[in-house]
């Protein structure tokens, strides 16, 4: 749920920041993970399932939370519950994209950002990817300016 006073980025804002937002349809979505494949020319994909009630999933969750960046693009087509984004613009302000069922968000490599899961029950999401290696969390050391919630 999006506080009053949030601001909408519009969609030539976000690929300013080299990061893209779309919708894709949660029946379909073999088929708009082979597309993302193809357009990146990439082979890998995860299968997430996170049960926010497991202790580990939950940590997996809180660990996503802190403030960190990848060296390849983090690609993630949702296909149960929801989150939100707060990704580092370049002048170092926050961007919040809100993400759910249907959603598919790319965040560009390097760039840092943290994810929250929603309160529901599960997060489940497909994240195509060029390599494992790619996706590994660096971390940034938080403050009050930097830190979540």
């Amino acid at each position: 749920m999006r506080a009053e006073d949030e601001i909408e980025y519009t969609e030539a804002e976000l690929q300013a920041e080299g990061i893209r937002c779309e919708t894709f349809d949660p029946g379909a979505a073999a088929a708009a993970v082979q597309r993302v494949l193809a357009e990146r020319g990439w082979t890998e994909q995860e299968d997430v399932l996170r049960d926010l009630s497991k202790p580990r999933d939950e940590a997996e969750c809180a660990r996503e939370a802190d403030e960190h960046c990848h060296l390849g693009d983090e690609v993630r087509l949702f296909l149960e519950g929801q989150g939100l984004y707060d990704i580092r613009c370049q002048n170092e302000e926050w961007l919040r994209v809100w993400v759910g069922v249907g959603d598919l968000v790319v965040v560009p490599a390097r760039r840092y950002h943290r994810f929250v899961a929603g309160k529901a029950g599960a997060l489940r999401y497909v994240q195509p990817c060029g390599g494992r290696h790619l996706l590994m969390q660096l971390y940034r050391v938080s403050d009050d300016r930097t830190r979540a919630f």
